[in-house]
């Protein structure tokens, strides 16, 4: 008998709260423009491919600058 695949799980945390600047395998909630600036800053050292909160930052920054 095969094994079941595993269940993805998604953690989220405030995007204002200490875990969003610790953790990178998480969804931010109420992202604010000048948090995202923040979190891009102090997530920068990341690659995007394994850092959640780099990818989410980037987004929010771009479509910041579209509106």
């Amino acid at each position: 008998m095969s094994q079941p695949e595993p269940v993805e799980r998604r953690v989220f945390v405030q995007a204002d709260g200490r875990l969003a600047e610790l953790m990178c395998e998480v969804h931010l909630l109420e992202l604010t423009v000048g948090r995202a600036r923040e979190l891009r800053y102090l997530h920068r050292e990341h690659p995007p491919d394994e850092c959640i909160v780099h990818l989410q930052t980037a987004y929010r920054l771009l479509i910041a600058d579209e509106a």
